[in-house]
């Protein structure tokens, strides 16, 4: 029998009950008399959730608001619950205080949708194109490897009312037979992303290549099943620093809709492979040093051979979500070095694969 889990925090029934002056008098502890909501104008989701600020006398909030019929990942996941929501509401991401932030006032129905009400962090963000100070890379890897401890192997991350991904709805987000069978899915870029990046694979790679990754997606159950052989945790499941912050000294995680309970070096794989990670420390520098702070945390020590499998079986779920981007990203890039960046990655992304297959 599932035990219930308990809320910390309850959810308003609608947007409107939640921006009201009274309620937010209440969350903001001072005197609120004038509300208004501005949208935020160049900045909503890839996914297809829509950010607005929210201006009051009292100073400026950001609210996010989403739903299965415009938000490609909430979509393809099946996110009914809304587990941005659901790991706010009961109190999971608040035991990451003090080392990392979440800036989650508070939460809300909003008709077939949800609404998440946040802290201003105008500044401390980053976009795709920011420059990132070196301290930065371990900072958040040292903090990957705390989240990832924290919640090491859970058995109450799957219960059902908290929605998170399985590796089976964390692949389906960029998989090639869900975006076909959705073509008319037209609020985010995603799918027509992931379709056109895998026809261009076969021209970036050899058939020995690609075949058996094109095999691997279309029956993934293999990876799954080798997966679940190792211990699981809370993953971030979009770590990247366009969901991260720096807000007075403190770094701050943003957008859980990809939240997963799996293996956690699939999370890893998703940081490093990018290019603010190499300006700093290489591949293998970057994974050593992230293993070094999970044993730390957890107080314990891997086996180098199981660690061997661990790292194939998370790059491999990883490059099998991403490759199609980044087959995409080289198809449209606007410059000799993004071309080749993303060449390069989609080739160890496909021998990542291959590498995995000898655990299956």
């Amino acid at each position: 029998m599932i035990k219930q889990l308990e809320a910390r925090y309850s959810v308003f029934n609608s947007v409107e009950e939640m921006l009201a002056p009274e309620a937010l008098s209440q969350i903001l502890s001072k005197q609120v008399a004038r509300v208004g909501v501005e949208p935020m104008n160049g900045h909503s989701g890839v996914a297809g959730g829509h950010l607005s600020y929210v201006n009051t006398d009292a100073g400026r909030l950001v609210l996010k608001r989403m739903s299965m019929e415009t938000d490609w990942i909430m979509f393809s996941s099946d996110d009914r619950l809304c587990r941005s929501v659901t790991l706010w509401q009961y109190g999971l991401l608040d035991r990451l205080l003090p080392h990392a932030e979440h800036k989650i006032m508070t939460c809300a129905r909003d008709g077939t949708g949800w609404a998440i009400l946040m802290h201003d962090l105008t500044g401390g963000t980053f976009t795709w194109a920011d420059p990132i100070t070196p301290e930065i890379v371990p900072t958040f890897l040292d903090l990957l490897a705390r989240l990832h401890a924290t919640f090491w192997d859970e058995s109450d991350l799957a219960h059902p009312e908290l929605g998170l991904c399985s590796p089976a709805t964390l692949l389906d987000q960029s998989a090639l037979p869900m975006a076909i069978s959705h073509p008319d899915f037209r609020t985010s870029p995603i799918p027509e992303w992931v379709r056109e990046g895998w026809k261009i694979l076969p021209e970036l790679l050899e058939p020995d290549l690609f075949q058996p990754m094109h095999d691997l997606i279309e029956n993934p159950q293999p990876l799954f099943e080798a997966l679940h052989r190792y211990p699981r945790t809370l993953l971030h499941g979009d770590y990247r620093k366009e969901n991260f912050a720096y807000h007075a000294e403190q770094p701050v995680l943003l957008d859980w809709q990809e939240a997963s309970f799996t293996l956690m070096t699939t999370d890893l794989a998703w940081m490093v492979k990018h290019g603010y990670v190499h300006d700093v420390m290489s591949r293998e520098q970057a994974i050593s040093y992230y293993r070094a702070r999970l044993e730390h945390y957890l107080g314990q020590a891997f086996d180098d051979a199981d660690w061997q499998v661990m790292l194939d079986l998370g790059y491999a779920l990883d490059a099998l979500r991403t490759v199609g981007f980044h087959a995409f990203f080289y198809q449209h890039a606007q410059d000799a070095k993004g071309k080749q960046f993303n060449e390069k990655l989609v080739r160890q992304q496909a021998q990542f694969v291959r590498d995995a297959m000898r655990w299956f």
